[in-house]
């Protein structure tokens, strides 16, 4: 590089010395100045058009064109630059190699779409799941080939990201479960995996469960019926009559147990469509349970306060939703003492979900105990959960419920302070 700059120097110094040169020697100072000059810049011309036409045909070193000085320079310069170019673009094909390699390995199919929802590429699993393959169906239209109503629908108003359950379009035992997420500049990449057998799982855990409530359902019924006839006879010897009376409860109990796991095995992995559900009005149904509540306790038991949004409706079951609003307001009551003041809140948050905040300022939970408050049969005390008559069951109704909806539920207590139960709904289930 310092011999190109020297050469390069020699030049210029010898064109200036032959400005006087020739200056002296034709007393014509004009022709002095600009025959050196134009000598000099009519040669960079040429060694310009060289490079140019070296470069127009590939550049290749063996071509490359004989010069000197800082055109020596410029042409080592462009070579190395070619040769570091060459060696990038190797190795981002070998990565691009290994990474579609990778991705058709994946047993999850994958495909990208465009922004017009073409396909651009595609797995092998996309063939199986999908009945997509990358070279026949490229260009074609996603909602060609996945036929279903939700799916249209959800193409129809995608937004950042799309989770759905359907049959697979080839073979409808298959159930697959697709996910769509943005994915680069205008591109979208779906996913879909094969749940056939969490399906068939679930399926059988329901069966089992409702196929044992259902035949639990009978003897209690017959026991219970007993128990009531031995409860009304009034030659019941006093010694008995506690006993008959607390067995009468405990199959109650147990009635209601089987209800709550029936509800539980019907809700359990399932999702309400984001496009199912009526108009419910949220603050009535909560306005009707408190008032209902009312009737059975005492004002010097639990005072309630409300903050409800009249013109805040929610698309949903009203059945479920319902069952929502009831279990975090009896829990409130049932686990806290008398004179407890409970907050009850329905409001829209400002990311435009729709909420339900339960509060009371009773004796609070211990942190160990939050996580596991939605699990089945969890107690924090037991012995005061059989006390009140409570299944152990509400709370993971109202998670599942909450989840069917698309929502979430969020449990915050600190000992001495009270709790907070809020179940939030997605913006795409508020309605006004």
């Amino acid at each position: 590089m310092n011999n190109a700059w020297s050469v390069e120097r020699w030049r210029i110094a010898l064109t200036l010395l032959a400005i006087p040169l020739i200056g002296f020697s034709t007393a014509n100072w004009i022709l002095a100045v600009a025959l050196p000059l134009v000598s000099y810049t009519a040669w960079n011309l040429y060694q310009a058009y060289k490079l140019e036409k070296w470069l127009g045909t590939g550049s290749f070193k063996s071509k490359a064109p004989d010069t000197g000085g800082i055109w020596a320079l410029m042409v080592q310069q462009i070579y190395r630059q070619q040769r570091k170019e060459k060696n990038r673009k190797k190795r981002l094909s070998e990565l691009l190699k290994r990474y579609n390699a990778t991705v058709s390995a994946l047993p999850d199919a994958t495909v990208i779409l465009n922004s017009n929802w073409e396909i651009e590429w595609a797995n092998r699993a996309a063939e199986e799941l999908l009945g997509i393959e990358r070279l026949r169906d490229f260009g074609l239209r996603i909602g060609n080939l996945i036929r279903d109503p939700d799916f249209d629908a959800a193409l129809e108003i995608f937004d950042k990201e799309v989770n759905l359950e359907l049959p697979s379009p080839i073979n409808a035992d298959l159930m697959i479960a697709l996910r769509m997420v943005r994915y680069g500049k205008g591109k979208k990449l779906l996913t879909a995996r094969d749940i056939s057998q969490r399906v068939e799982l679930q399926r059988m855990r329901k069966a089992f469960v409702a196929n044992a409530s259902h035949e639990l359902r009978t003897p209690l019924t017959v026991i219970s019926g007993y128990l009531e006839i031995l409860e009304m006879d009034p030659e019941l010897p006093s010694h008995l009559a506690e006993a008959i009376s607390s067995a009468s409860e405990q199959a109650g109990r147990m009635q209601r147990i089987i209800e709550d796991l029936l509800v539980l095995s019907r809700l359990e992995g399932t999702r309400l469509s984001r496009y199912s559900g009526e108009r419910l009005n949220v603050s009535a149904i909560l306005r009707q349970i408190i008032n209902d509540l009312q009737k059975t306790i005492s004002d010097k038991t639990h005072h309630f306060t409300l903050d409800l949004d009249d013109a805040l409706f929610l698309k949903g079951n009203e059945a479920e939703i319902q069952s929502v609003c009831m279990n975090l307001v009896n829990n409130a009551v049932k686990y806290t003492p008398d004179g407890t003041t409970i907050d009850i809140r329905w409001y829209l948050k400002s990311d435009s979900q729709a909420c339900l905040n339960v509060a009371d300022n009773g004796p609070g939970i211990a942190a160990e105990h939050l996580p596991h408050l939605t699990e089945r049969f969890y107690r924090v005390d037991p012995g005061r959960s059989r006390e009140i008559g409570g299944t152990g069951l509400g709370l993971s109704i109202v998670k599942h419920v909450v989840q069917r909806h698309g929502g979430l539920l969020t449990i915050e207590s600190e000992l001495g302070k009270g709790s907070m139960f809020r179940a939030c709904f997605p913006d795409y289930r508020v309605l006004s």
